[in-house]
């Protein structure tokens, strides 16, 4: 993803500057930011296609294209924190996106069809279960929760999965729709703590 310059892109509190679409050591207790996987954001619809296709369950291009029409886009970013003093392939990671479309109603539409895709099973038979959960206090936002046990692996007769939990939460603000994704191992990561980021970083979002 090409780096942009961090600026104002509007005026009074929405949106925010670029630099604050993401979730702070603040918001995220106990994380850093990821030595690997550098924050980035863009405003090439093409690179935003490209970078989104590794974090979507099911990427599909024309669905992709058709949530995210050209003419809608503004920019978009990632940012990638971990848990820990040390990072490992291993540790507790935190993945924030920004989406920033040209109206609300553009928003509203792109992060329901982001709940689905996190919803949906893996392009193959796999072990992974998934459910929605409540996000109280952030008005119209979404949660769903996914995990694959060594257990759940070994019924499902893949070998080659590996163990992961992960709880992810998408609400919108104005025209950008804002996401958080909390991965680990099974039972290393929960909903309290996910609703704890997300709720104060849709605070200082909103405030």
């Amino acid at each position: 993803m090409a780096l942009i310059a961090v600026a104002l892109v509007g005026c009074g509190a929405d949106p925010v500057p670029v630099a604050q679409r993401f979730p702070t050591a603040a918001e995220a207790p106990g994380t850093k930011p990821d030595p690997v996987e550098e924050g980035q954001v863009t405003e090439d619809y093409d690179e935003f296609l490209v970078d989104l296709t590794p974090a979507l369950i099911d990427p599909d291009r024309e669905e992709m294209t058709t949530a995210f029409p050209e003419e809608d886009f503004v920019s978009a970013g990632l940012d990638v924190r971990f848990f820990g003093a040390t990072h490992t392939p291993e540790a507790r990671h935190l993945f924030s996106w920004f989406i920033e479309l040209d109206s609300d109603d553009a928003a509203g539409s792109a992060l329901d069809w982001l709940a689905a895709d996190v919803m949906k099973p893996c392009p193959r038979s796999c072990a992974t279960r998934f459910n929605p959960f409540d996000v109280e206090g952030t008005p119209d936002a979404l949660g769903v929760h996914r995990v694959a046990t060594a257990e759940d692996i070994e019924a499902a007769g893949i070998p080659d999965e590996v163990p992961n939990e992960s709880y992810w939460v998408g609400f919108t603000v104005g025209s950008i729709v804002y996401t958080v994704d909390l991965h680990g191992q099974p039972g290393s990561v929960s909903q309290d703590q996910v609703l704890s980021i997300a709720s104060a970083f849709y605070e200082r979002l909103t405030s």
